[in-house]
Protein backbone atom coordinates (compact mmCIF):
# COMPACT_ATOMS: atom_id res chain seq x y z
CA UNK A 1 0.00 0.00 0.00
CA UNK A 2 0.99 3.49 -1.15
CA UNK A 3 0.98 6.42 1.39
CA UNK A 4 -0.46 9.65 0.39
CA UNK A 5 -2.50 12.63 1.42
CA UNK A 6 -6.24 12.97 1.39
CA UNK A 7 -7.66 15.90 1.16
CA UNK A 8 -11.29 17.57 1.58
CA UNK A 9 -11.67 21.07 0.27
CA UNK A 10 -15.04 21.42 2.03
CA UNK A 11 -13.55 21.41 5.74
CA UNK A 12 -10.64 23.80 5.04
CA UNK A 13 -11.05 27.26 6.13
CA UNK A 14 -7.64 28.63 4.50
CA UNK A 15 -6.36 28.80 8.16
CA UNK A 16 -2.71 27.49 6.72
CA UNK A 17 -1.68 25.78 10.23
CA UNK A 18 -0.69 23.27 7.79
CA UNK A 19 1.87 25.27 5.80
CA UNK A 20 2.97 26.87 9.39
CA UNK A 21 4.04 23.68 10.51
CA UNK A 22 5.79 22.25 7.54
CA UNK A 23 7.93 25.79 8.18
CA UNK A 24 8.70 24.92 12.11
CA UNK A 25 9.10 21.27 11.67
CA UNK A 26 11.34 21.43 8.90
CA UNK A 27 13.40 24.39 8.72
CA UNK A 28 11.48 25.27 5.38
CA UNK A 29 10.75 28.16 3.47
CA UNK A 30 7.40 29.37 3.17
CA UNK A 31 5.27 27.96 0.61
CA UNK A 32 7.23 24.30 0.59
CA UNK A 33 3.07 23.51 1.58
CA UNK A 34 0.79 26.24 -0.29
CA UNK A 35 -2.49 27.09 -0.01
CA UNK A 36 -4.10 27.68 -3.01
CA UNK A 37 -7.68 29.08 -2.99
CA UNK A 38 -10.19 29.31 -6.15
CA UNK A 39 -12.26 32.56 -6.50
CA UNK A 40 -10.00 33.68 -3.11
CA UNK A 41 -12.30 37.08 -3.63
CA UNK A 42 -15.64 35.57 -3.34
CA UNK A 43 -17.01 36.91 -6.35
CA UNK A 44 -20.57 35.74 -6.85
CA UNK A 45 -21.53 33.11 -7.76
CA UNK A 46 -19.02 30.81 -7.43
CA UNK A 47 -17.67 29.45 -4.16
CA UNK A 48 -14.46 29.82 -2.36
CA UNK A 49 -12.40 26.66 -2.71
CA UNK A 50 -9.10 26.13 -1.02
CA UNK A 51 -6.76 23.45 -2.20
CA UNK A 52 -3.78 22.56 0.15
CA UNK A 53 -0.62 21.05 -1.68
CA UNK A 54 3.02 20.15 -0.90
CA UNK A 55 4.57 16.88 -2.69
CA UNK A 56 2.50 14.33 -3.90
CA UNK A 57 5.06 11.63 -4.26
CA UNK A 58 4.29 10.08 -7.32
CA UNK A 59 4.29 6.92 -8.93
CA UNK A 60 6.67 8.35 -11.57
CA UNK A 61 7.99 11.00 -10.18
CA UNK A 62 9.61 13.17 -13.00
CA UNK A 63 11.36 15.55 -10.25
CA UNK A 64 13.28 12.18 -9.65
CA UNK A 65 14.07 11.43 -13.57
CA UNK A 66 14.64 14.68 -14.96
CA UNK A 67 17.29 16.31 -12.29
CA UNK A 68 20.31 16.40 -13.54
CA UNK A 69 22.15 16.06 -10.43
CA UNK A 70 20.75 13.25 -9.25
CA UNK A 71 19.67 14.76 -5.93
CA UNK A 72 16.35 12.85 -5.88
CA UNK A 73 15.55 9.04 -4.00
CA UNK A 74 12.68 7.48 -3.20
CA UNK A 75 12.63 5.72 0.73
CA UNK A 76 11.25 2.48 1.62
CA UNK A 77 8.31 3.60 2.41
CA UNK A 78 7.67 5.45 -2.04
CA UNK A 79 8.00 9.00 -0.28
CA UNK A 80 10.00 11.10 -2.90
CA UNK A 81 13.49 12.63 -0.75
CA UNK A 82 15.30 15.67 -2.06
CA UNK A 83 19.17 16.04 -1.22
CA UNK A 84 20.15 19.79 -0.74
CA UNK A 85 23.69 18.72 -0.70
CA UNK A 86 23.16 17.31 -3.70
CA UNK A 87 21.32 20.24 -5.58
CA UNK A 88 22.95 22.56 -7.66
CA UNK A 89 20.19 24.80 -7.98
CA UNK A 90 19.43 24.41 -11.76
CA UNK A 91 15.50 24.22 -10.95
CA UNK A 92 14.76 22.04 -13.91
CA UNK A 93 12.47 20.17 -11.57
CA UNK A 94 9.90 22.97 -10.71
CA UNK A 95 9.60 23.16 -14.51
CA UNK A 96 8.70 19.10 -15.19
CA UNK A 97 6.66 18.74 -11.78
CA UNK A 98 2.65 19.94 -12.92
CA UNK A 99 2.14 19.90 -9.04
CA UNK A 100 4.75 23.22 -8.16
CA UNK A 101 5.67 21.09 -5.19
CA UNK A 102 9.56 21.60 -5.83
CA UNK A 103 10.65 25.13 -4.95
CA UNK A 104 13.80 27.44 -5.13
CA UNK A 105 15.56 28.66 -1.64
CA UNK A 106 16.64 31.94 -3.59
CA UNK A 107 18.83 32.60 -0.70
CA UNK A 108 20.43 29.29 -0.09
CA UNK A 109 20.31 28.94 -3.67
CA UNK A 110 19.27 25.09 -3.82
CA UNK A 111 15.38 23.42 -4.12
CA UNK A 112 13.51 22.51 -0.97
CA UNK A 113 10.45 20.35 -0.68
CA UNK A 114 8.06 18.19 1.08
CA UNK A 115 10.09 15.09 2.39
CA UNK A 116 6.86 13.58 4.10
CA UNK A 117 7.90 14.29 7.32
CA UNK A 118 10.49 11.20 6.59
CA UNK A 119 11.73 11.41 10.28
CA UNK A 120 8.58 11.45 11.90
CA UNK A 121 7.59 8.58 9.42
CA UNK A 122 10.53 6.63 11.12
CA UNK A 123 9.19 7.12 14.67
CA UNK A 124 5.36 6.27 13.51
CA UNK A 125 3.97 9.61 13.20
CA UNK A 126 1.91 11.48 10.89
CA UNK A 127 3.24 14.76 8.81
CA UNK A 128 3.08 17.73 10.59
CA UNK A 129 0.83 19.12 8.68
CA UNK A 130 -1.59 16.31 9.05
CA UNK A 131 -1.40 17.05 12.95
CA UNK A 132 -1.15 20.31 12.66
CA UNK A 133 -4.89 20.63 10.64
CA UNK A 134 -7.33 21.74 13.28
CA UNK A 135 -10.18 20.46 10.68
CA UNK A 136 -9.30 17.03 9.64
CA UNK A 137 -9.00 18.64 6.44
CA UNK A 138 -5.70 17.45 5.53
CA UNK A 139 -5.06 13.23 6.24
CA UNK A 140 -2.92 10.59 5.48
CA UNK A 141 -4.50 7.90 3.13
CA UNK A 142 -2.94 4.23 2.21
CA UNK A 143 -4.29 2.91 -1.37
CA UNK A 144 -2.38 0.14 -4.12
CA UNK A 145 -3.44 2.93 -6.56
CA UNK A 146 -4.67 6.65 -6.31
CA UNK A 147 -7.48 7.29 -9.22
CA UNK A 148 -8.01 10.57 -11.32
CA UNK A 149 -9.32 13.44 -9.41
CA UNK A 150 -11.17 14.46 -12.37
CA UNK A 151 -11.54 18.20 -11.21
CA UNK A 152 -10.88 20.43 -14.56
CA UNK A 153 -8.25 22.42 -12.71
CA UNK A 154 -5.80 19.66 -11.32
CA UNK A 155 -2.89 18.67 -13.65
CA UNK A 156 -3.86 14.22 -14.82
CA UNK A 157 -0.39 13.64 -16.51
CA UNK A 158 -0.05 9.92 -15.83
CA UNK A 159 3.00 10.25 -13.03
CA UNK A 160 0.81 9.01 -10.20
CA UNK A 161 -0.02 11.73 -7.98
CA UNK A 162 -0.74 9.94 -4.19
CA UNK A 163 -3.38 12.34 -3.25
CA UNK A 164 -6.97 11.87 -2.64
CA UNK A 165 -9.17 15.17 -3.23
CA UNK A 166 -13.05 15.52 -2.11
CA UNK A 167 -15.18 18.54 -1.59
CA UNK A 168 -14.13 20.55 -3.98
CA UNK A 169 -17.03 20.46 -6.35
CA UNK A 170 -18.95 22.57 -4.19
CA UNK A 171 -20.73 25.37 -6.65
CA UNK A 172 -23.15 27.03 -4.21
CA UNK A 173 -22.77 30.79 -3.38
CA UNK A 174 -20.69 31.89 -0.59
CA UNK A 175 -22.15 33.86 2.07
CA UNK A 176 -20.13 37.03 2.44
CA UNK A 177 -20.60 38.57 5.74
CA UNK A 178 -21.34 41.48 6.28
CA UNK A 179 -23.97 41.58 3.11
CA UNK A 180 -22.33 43.51 0.56
CA UNK A 181 -24.41 44.66 -2.33
CA UNK A 182 -21.36 45.23 -4.63
CA UNK A 183 -19.79 43.06 -6.64
CA UNK A 184 -15.89 42.34 -5.84
CA UNK A 185 -13.88 43.28 -8.32
CA UNK A 186 -11.62 40.57 -10.16
CA UNK A 187 -7.90 41.18 -9.56
CA UNK A 188 -6.34 39.62 -12.38
CA UNK A 189 -2.80 38.84 -11.96
CA UNK A 190 0.48 40.05 -13.36
CA UNK A 191 2.35 38.15 -16.09
CA UNK A 192 5.44 36.91 -14.60
CA UNK A 193 8.64 38.68 -16.86
CA UNK A 194 9.81 35.21 -17.70
CA UNK A 195 12.44 37.37 -20.60
CA UNK A 196 14.03 38.79 -17.55
CA UNK A 197 13.94 36.39 -15.26
CA UNK A 198 15.88 33.98 -17.99
CA UNK A 199 18.24 36.03 -19.38
CA UNK A 200 20.71 33.51 -18.71
CA UNK A 201 19.12 30.71 -20.34
CA UNK A 202 18.52 32.95 -23.35
CA UNK A 203 22.07 33.95 -24.12
CA UNK A 204 23.19 30.43 -23.35
CA UNK A 205 21.35 29.30 -26.14
CA UNK A 206 21.35 32.30 -28.48
CA UNK A 207 25.18 31.56 -28.44
CA UNK A 208 24.87 27.46 -28.90
CA UNK A 209 22.61 28.79 -32.25
CA UNK A 210 25.83 31.04 -33.37
CA UNK A 211 27.91 28.04 -32.33
CA UNK A 212 26.15 25.74 -34.81
CA UNK A 213 26.39 28.10 -37.41
CA UNK A 214 29.58 28.94 -37.34
CA UNK A 215 30.01 24.74 -37.27
CA UNK A 216 28.51 24.56 -40.17
CA UNK A 217 29.65 27.14 -42.42
CA UNK A 218 33.40 26.45 -41.11
CA UNK A 219 32.27 22.28 -42.78
CA UNK A 220 31.48 23.65 -45.81
CA UNK A 221 33.84 26.83 -46.04
CA UNK A 222 36.90 24.66 -43.93
CA UNK A 223 37.66 27.69 -42.24
CA UNK A 224 40.05 27.83 -39.39
CA UNK A 225 38.26 31.44 -37.87
CA UNK A 226 35.14 29.81 -37.85
CA UNK A 227 36.14 26.87 -36.22
CA UNK A 228 37.48 29.53 -33.42
CA UNK A 229 34.24 30.94 -33.46
CA UNK A 230 32.70 27.62 -32.81
CA UNK A 231 34.83 27.40 -29.72
CA UNK A 232 34.29 30.45 -28.39
CA UNK A 233 30.40 30.64 -28.61
CA UNK A 234 30.56 27.55 -26.84
CA UNK A 235 32.38 28.12 -24.18
CA UNK A 236 30.73 31.40 -23.97
CA UNK A 237 27.60 29.51 -23.43
CA UNK A 238 29.05 26.73 -20.83
CA UNK A 239 30.17 30.40 -18.60
CA UNK A 240 26.58 31.56 -18.90
CA UNK A 241 25.23 28.96 -18.19
CA UNK A 242 26.77 28.86 -14.53
CA UNK A 243 24.86 31.76 -13.51
CA UNK A 244 21.85 30.42 -13.79
CA UNK A 245 22.85 27.56 -10.84
CA UNK A 246 21.87 28.48 -7.52
CA UNK A 247 24.82 26.63 -5.82
CA UNK A 248 27.75 27.02 -9.19
CA UNK A 249 30.33 25.11 -7.46
CA UNK A 250 28.32 21.99 -8.03
CA UNK A 251 28.12 22.67 -12.03
CA UNK A 252 29.71 19.49 -12.02
CA UNK A 253 27.36 16.98 -11.05
CA UNK A 254 24.92 17.71 -14.18
CA UNK A 255 26.64 15.58 -16.27
CA UNK A 256 25.42 12.45 -13.74
CA UNK A 257 22.15 11.77 -15.14
CA UNK A 258 22.54 11.12 -19.11
CA UNK A 259 20.73 8.13 -19.07
CA UNK A 260 16.78 10.07 -18.16
CA UNK A 261 17.41 13.58 -17.44
CA UNK A 262 17.04 16.26 -20.68
CA UNK A 263 19.17 18.76 -19.48
CA UNK A 264 22.08 16.32 -18.22
CA UNK A 265 22.06 15.24 -21.87
CA UNK A 266 21.99 18.75 -22.89
CA UNK A 267 25.36 19.94 -20.59
CA UNK A 268 26.93 17.10 -22.24
CA UNK A 269 26.16 17.68 -25.96
CA UNK A 270 27.19 21.26 -25.18
CA UNK A 271 30.70 19.64 -23.22
CA UNK A 272 31.05 17.63 -26.39
CA UNK A 273 30.75 20.14 -28.81
CA UNK A 274 33.35 22.60 -26.83
CA UNK A 275 35.94 19.90 -26.88
CA UNK A 276 35.52 18.66 -30.29
CA UNK A 277 35.80 22.37 -31.46
CA UNK A 278 38.81 23.23 -29.35
CA UNK A 279 40.61 20.20 -30.84
CA UNK A 280 39.55 21.55 -34.23
CA UNK A 281 40.72 25.00 -33.60
CA UNK A 282 44.30 24.10 -32.06
CA UNK A 283 45.00 20.73 -34.25
CA UNK A 284 43.27 20.94 -37.24
CA UNK A 285 42.73 17.62 -39.24
CA UNK A 286 42.94 15.60 -35.55
CA UNK A 287 39.36 14.42 -35.55
CA UNK A 288 37.60 13.74 -38.78
CA UNK A 289 35.90 16.87 -40.42
CA UNK A 290 32.15 16.43 -39.49
CA UNK A 291 32.69 15.53 -35.56
CA UNK A 292 32.26 19.57 -34.44
CA UNK A 293 29.24 19.71 -37.02
CA UNK A 294 28.06 16.80 -35.77
CA UNK A 295 28.41 17.41 -32.65
CA UNK A 296 26.57 20.87 -32.88
CA UNK A 297 23.49 19.64 -34.82
CA UNK A 298 23.07 17.57 -31.53
CA UNK A 299 23.66 20.39 -28.90
CA UNK A 300 20.86 22.31 -30.70
CA UNK A 301 18.84 19.42 -30.54
CA UNK A 302 19.09 18.71 -26.79
CA UNK A 303 18.25 22.72 -26.16
CA UNK A 304 15.06 21.91 -27.79
CA UNK A 305 14.11 18.34 -26.01
CA UNK A 306 14.69 20.39 -22.60
CA UNK A 307 12.07 22.32 -23.82
CA UNK A 308 9.73 20.25 -25.23
CA UNK A 309 9.99 17.02 -22.71
CA UNK A 310 8.10 19.85 -20.20
CA UNK A 311 6.02 21.70 -22.69
CA UNK A 312 4.71 19.67 -25.75
CA UNK A 313 1.95 22.28 -26.62
CA UNK A 314 1.47 22.60 -30.70
CA UNK A 315 2.90 26.09 -29.95
CA UNK A 316 5.97 24.82 -28.78
CA UNK A 317 6.40 22.45 -31.15
CA UNK A 318 5.42 24.64 -33.97
CA UNK A 319 7.59 27.63 -32.63
CA UNK A 320 9.75 29.72 -35.12
CA UNK A 321 12.16 30.32 -31.52
CA UNK A 322 13.29 26.68 -31.58
CA UNK A 323 16.98 26.53 -31.38
CA UNK A 324 17.55 24.15 -34.03
CA UNK A 325 14.85 25.73 -36.65
CA UNK A 326 16.76 29.34 -35.50
CA UNK A 327 20.22 27.28 -35.79
CA UNK A 328 19.44 26.46 -39.63
CA UNK A 329 17.83 29.51 -40.37
CA UNK A 330 20.73 31.11 -39.72
CA UNK A 331 23.04 28.60 -41.72
CA UNK A 332 20.40 29.48 -45.09
CA UNK A 333 21.36 33.02 -44.62
CA UNK A 334 25.51 32.28 -44.27
CA UNK A 335 25.21 30.47 -47.20
CA UNK A 336 23.70 32.29 -49.55
CA UNK A 337 20.92 30.04 -50.90
CA UNK A 338 17.98 32.37 -51.48
CA UNK A 339 15.76 30.02 -52.17
CA UNK A 340 16.57 27.99 -48.70
CA UNK A 341 16.64 31.37 -46.76
CA UNK A 342 12.71 32.04 -48.38
CA UNK A 343 11.69 29.24 -47.53
CA UNK A 344 12.73 29.14 -43.91
CA UNK A 345 11.31 32.64 -44.23
CA UNK A 346 7.80 31.39 -45.03
CA UNK A 347 8.28 28.52 -42.20
CA UNK A 348 9.12 31.77 -39.76
CA UNK A 349 6.22 33.70 -40.99
CA UNK A 350 3.46 30.87 -40.51
CA UNK A 351 4.84 30.15 -37.29
CA UNK A 352 4.50 34.06 -36.43
CA UNK A 353 0.84 34.16 -37.61
CA UNK A 354 -0.36 30.93 -35.10
CA UNK A 355 1.45 32.89 -32.66
CA UNK A 356 -0.89 35.93 -32.60
CA UNK A 357 -2.06 35.60 -29.24
CA UNK A 358 1.73 37.50 -28.46
CA UNK A 359 0.49 40.82 -29.96
CA UNK A 360 -2.50 40.75 -26.83
CA UNK A 361 0.21 40.39 -24.57
CA UNK A 362 2.56 43.04 -21.92
CA UNK A 363 3.98 45.79 -23.79
CA UNK A 364 7.69 44.11 -24.12
CA UNK A 365 6.13 40.83 -25.80
CA UNK A 366 3.93 42.73 -27.73
CA UNK A 367 6.36 44.59 -29.02
CA UNK A 368 9.00 41.51 -29.54
CA UNK A 369 6.16 40.15 -31.41
CA UNK A 370 5.30 43.01 -33.87
CA UNK A 371 9.36 43.26 -34.07
CA UNK A 372 9.77 39.84 -35.09
CA UNK A 373 6.69 39.95 -37.60
CA UNK A 374 8.04 43.56 -39.37
CA UNK A 375 11.43 41.85 -39.95
CA UNK A 376 10.62 39.34 -41.99
CA UNK A 377 9.67 40.80 -44.86
CA UNK A 378 12.10 43.92 -44.33
CA UNK A 379 14.87 41.24 -44.61
CA UNK A 380 14.30 39.63 -47.84
CA UNK A 381 13.73 43.12 -49.40
CA UNK A 382 17.16 44.32 -48.46
CA UNK A 383 18.42 40.77 -49.76
CA UNK A 384 17.23 41.60 -53.16
CA UNK A 385 18.30 45.20 -53.53
CA UNK A 386 22.18 43.49 -54.02
CA UNK A 387 24.53 46.70 -52.05
CA UNK A 388 26.95 46.56 -49.41
CA UNK A 389 25.39 48.83 -47.03
CA UNK A 390 21.60 46.78 -47.88
CA UNK A 391 23.40 43.48 -47.06
CA UNK A 392 25.01 44.77 -43.37
CA UNK A 393 21.42 46.22 -42.83
CA UNK A 394 20.24 42.96 -43.63
CA UNK A 395 22.26 40.97 -41.60
CA UNK A 396 22.14 43.09 -38.73
CA UNK A 397 18.17 43.03 -38.56
CA UNK A 398 18.53 39.28 -39.15
CA UNK A 399 20.10 38.84 -36.36
CA UNK A 400 17.82 41.01 -33.96
CA UNK A 401 14.96 39.10 -35.39
CA UNK A 402 16.29 35.46 -34.53
CA UNK A 403 17.08 37.31 -31.26
CA UNK A 404 13.50 38.67 -30.52
CA UNK A 405 12.47 35.06 -32.04
CA UNK A 406 14.42 33.41 -29.18
CA UNK A 407 12.70 35.69 -26.66
CA UNK A 408 9.50 34.71 -27.70
CA UNK A 409 10.25 31.54 -27.06
CA UNK A 410 10.75 31.64 -23.25
CA UNK A 411 7.61 33.63 -23.07
CA UNK A 412 5.63 31.29 -24.43
CA UNK A 413 7.01 28.56 -22.75
CA UNK A 414 4.15 27.06 -20.14
CA UNK A 415 5.01 23.75 -18.95
CA UNK A 416 1.76 22.36 -17.56
CA UNK A 417 1.57 23.74 -13.32
CA UNK A 418 -1.16 23.64 -11.35
CA UNK A 419 -1.06 27.47 -9.51
CA UNK A 420 -1.61 28.58 -13.49
CA UNK A 421 -4.43 25.90 -13.96
CA UNK A 422 -6.42 26.80 -10.95
CA UNK A 423 -5.85 30.70 -12.04
CA UNK A 424 -6.93 29.93 -15.48
CA UNK A 425 -10.16 27.91 -14.93
CA UNK A 426 -11.47 30.10 -12.43
CA UNK A 427 -10.88 33.32 -15.21
CA UNK A 428 -12.66 31.17 -17.71
CA UNK A 429 -15.79 30.54 -15.14
CA UNK A 430 -15.88 33.57 -14.43
CA UNK A 431 -16.18 34.65 -17.94
CA UNK A 432 -18.77 32.34 -19.07
CA UNK A 433 -21.24 33.89 -16.12
CA UNK A 434 -20.31 36.95 -17.14
CA UNK A 435 -21.32 36.54 -20.57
Amino acid sequence: MKRGFSYDAALCVSCKACSAACILENGLQEGTRSVYIWNDEAVIPFSVISLSLACNHCARPVCLTGCPAKAYTTDERDAVIHHAERCMGCRYCTLKCPYDAPKINKVKGFIEKCHFCYERAAQGLDPACVTACPTGALKITYKENYPDRNLEWFPETGIGPSVMISGADNLNRPRVIPPDNDEPELQVAVPENKIQKEWSLLLFSLLIIFSFAAAIYSYLAESRLLSGLTALGALLAMTVSLFHLGVKRKAWRALLNIISSPLSREIAAVTVLTLAALIDFIWPGLLPQFLTPAAAFLALLSVDLVYLSADRSRGMMLHSGQALFSGLFAVSWLSGSVNAFIFFTLLAAGSVVLRGASSAKGSLVSNLYYLRAALLPVVLILMYLAREWATAAASVLFIAGLVADRALYYDDFSPENIKNKISDHFYDEYGKERD
